[in-house]
């Protein structure tokens, strides 16, 4: 490819001229051939055959008509460009496709059902869709993040009676025994809205007006006076389902009710139960009768006791009646019907044992993330299940421990009296868990008490293990929250320093952190912030009687440490020049410092002052 061949005559001769042939090439200097050259060289080659067809030819099958004759297929003609064609041959004739014109029916298109979404003029829609479609809209959005937002928005919705008032709660209802993944979400929501609606006049005399709180509770107990007394399908049911419809709305009456007894809990660790309303729950579900309570009222019982368990056994009028519902539960365990095995299956018996140990281990419980958080607790989660795993966690990392049945923190402080931060306290028993941990130290910071901080630390009578795991709370939380750094630093300081706590406590606690800070630096840029705070605080208390030990971690007999080096540069320049120069005759502390930069005692002073840290 890429030549031609030109002919050419040798010039005038006595002899004939004979014309000899030369092959050109076509190829262009650049190697590139475009698609114009290219078609001028197919045509100067068109009429040719090349040498590896020559002597082929083609021929048509037998199933084919036998008229054709050999040599006139439209491949021979190409194979052999110079033979003539026959005007006769029928394979050159044009093939008369033959199409079917009618007109075939349409296939049926989707049909759109009763429930179909479909456009509505908004100023066409009576007062109470209006009102169910900006109710649900604003529902549908609903997160922990954007609560106060939606709660806001609710409360702008104008209502001109008691019935609107009605129908708006039990479109707020309704949605949370549908998602009972949000129930505290919405929990939290109508106690926050339980002020923003207007009362309304009762409709009879003498009755108590019509407000939010009240409404919702009425709501509450028709829902549960409505239980179901069994969730076996009736006969009409039976004819008219298929099983797996049966099983299907079983299943979805059974989630509703339980997702009302959670609802209901949560209610109550809001204050707008009473505990007496909770006895008489129970009671309905579970007291005693001559006939033994069906499964599903002791499934209800659990999900009940398990959302309130801890705040309702911290309670005196509380304590007893745990109690009492849990010599209940035991009771109906052990029950044998008339042949003589268990009354209960072992489903429900393993539910009423899971709730016993779950009140013998002090209500905690290990969670898979099934609750609903916001986006920076989903962070702080992420990161804290990183670092667990960095250490070899596996997949308990996975799982989160917390105390179920507590009632929030900001409910405590809206139902205690005004006054200072002391008086507003409440008696309550002392689970040593992390919020109880965060609790105290909120105290501390907001009053300075040293003596209240020791006191209440020692009030959970922690052990040496309880001890450790305390501190490594605060920790955590000032490594991650970098509004916190300098307040826990103080309260560890100020535990050291009441001797709440040791310094092998600290250590112990301390070297898991130090040892992965510069890996957690990745995801917690601020978090070597905190050890600067914690070491600084440390450094001005306790000065030449620092303990060392708590720095081991980041000792090394290996060249210099940028980060290290850091990380105590960071710690001097939080302390005041006439501190941080009496630091420096820490003979162990002036030692690291000048093994983390490599350099010798006389120049460790130039250095510090360099980095503007003396």
């Amino acid at each position: 490819a890429g030549q031609a061949e030109v002919m050419e005559s040798p010039g005038p001769s006595n002899t004939m001229p004979q014309a000899h042939t030369r092959r050109l090439s076509l190829k262009p200097p650049d190697g590139i051939f475009d698609r114009t050259l290219m078609l001028r060289i197919w045509r100067s080659h068109r009429l040719e055959l090349h040498a590896a067809v020559q002597g082929l030819r083609c021929d048509i099958r037998q199933a084919e008509k036998p008229s054709a004759q050999p040599g006139n297929s439209p491949i021979d003609r190409i194979l052999n460009p110079r033979q003539p064609r026959r005007r006769d041959d029928p394979s050159e004739r044009p093939s008369i496709v033959v199409t079917d014109r009618t007109k075939k029916p349409k296939e049926p298109g989707l049909k759109m059902s009763e429930k179909g979404y479909k456009l509505t003029d908004t100023k066409t829609l009576k007062r109470e869709e209006k009102i169910e479609r900006e109710v649900r809209s604003l529902l549908n959005k609903i997160t922990p993040d954007n609560l106060k937002t939606i709660v806001d928005r609710l409360a702008e919705q104008e209502l001109h009676n008691a019935e609107e008032l009605q129908f708006v709660i039990t479109i707020i209802f309704q949605k949370a025994l549908q998602e009972p993944h949000w129930c505290e979400t919405y929990a939290d929501m109508v106690f926050a809205l339980k002020h923003r609606y207007p009362e309304f006049p009762p409709e009879h005399e003498g009755e108590k007006p019509q407000t939010f709180t009240r409404v919702l509770l009425n709501t509450c107990q028709n829902e549960f006076e409505s239980l179901p007394t069994t969730f076996e399908a009736t006969e009409d049911e039976k004819k008219t389902e298929s099983e797996q419809e049966l099983f299907l709305e079983m299943k979805r009456r059974k989630e509703k009710m339980l997702a009302n007894m959670k609802f209901i809990g949560h209610l109550f660790l809001r204050s707008l139960l009473a505990v007496k309303v909770i006895g008489q729950v129970v009671h309905d579900l579970v007291g005693i009768r001559e006939k033994l309570p069906e499964e599903h009222m002791i499934e209800c019982v659990c999900e009940l006791l398990q959302a309130i368990g801890w705040t309702l056994d911290t309670t005196p009028n509380g304590k007893d009646l745990m109690c009492k519902f849990y010599g209940r539960l035991v009771d109906l365990k052990r029950q044998s019907g008339p042949d003589g095995n268990a009354a209960y299956s072992k489903r429900v018996q393993f539910l009423i044992q899971d709730l016993l140990e779950l009140r013998d281990k002090r209500w905690e419980k290990k969670f898979f993330k099934d609750q609903a958080t916001t986006k920076d607790e989903v962070r702080k989660q992420a990161m804290a299940e990183g670092r667990k795993m960095a250490k070899g966690a596996g997949t308990d990392a996975m799982f989160t421990t917390a105390v179920v049945g507590m009632r929030p923190t900001y409910i405590n402080d809206v139902i205690a009296p005004r006054g200072p931060a002391t008086a507003r306290r409440r008696e309550e028993g002392v689970v040593w868990d992390v919020t109880y941990i965060k609790r105290i130290a909120q105290y501390f910071n907001e009053d300075g008490n040293l003596e209240e901080l020791a006191e209440n630390w020692k009030k959970g009578k922690p052990s040496s293990e309880q001890a450790k795991q305390g501190i490594e709370w605060l920790l955590d939380s000032g490594f991650n929250d970098k509004s916190k750094e300098d307040a826990l630093a103080d309260v560890i300081v100020g535990l050291l320093g009441s001797r709440a706590i040791s310094w092998q406590h600290l250590t112990e606690a301390l070297t898991p952190s130090l040892e992965g800070l510069e890996e957690m630096r990745k995801d917690v840029p601020h978090c070597d912030g905190f050890f600067h705070a914690l070491m600084a605080k440390l450094l001005t208390r306790y000065g030449r009687d620092f303990n060392m030990a708590i720095l081991k971690p980041l000792q090394t007999d290996e060249g210099p440490n940028e980060f290290v080096w850091k990380l105590y540069v960071g710690a001097f320049k939080k302390l005041k020049p006439g501190v941080a120069a009496k630091c420096m005759e820490h003979t162990e502390l002036a030692q690291a410092l000048c093994k983390a930069k490599k350099c010798e005692n006389a120049a460790l002073r130039r250095a510090l002052q360099q980095e503007g840290a003396l």
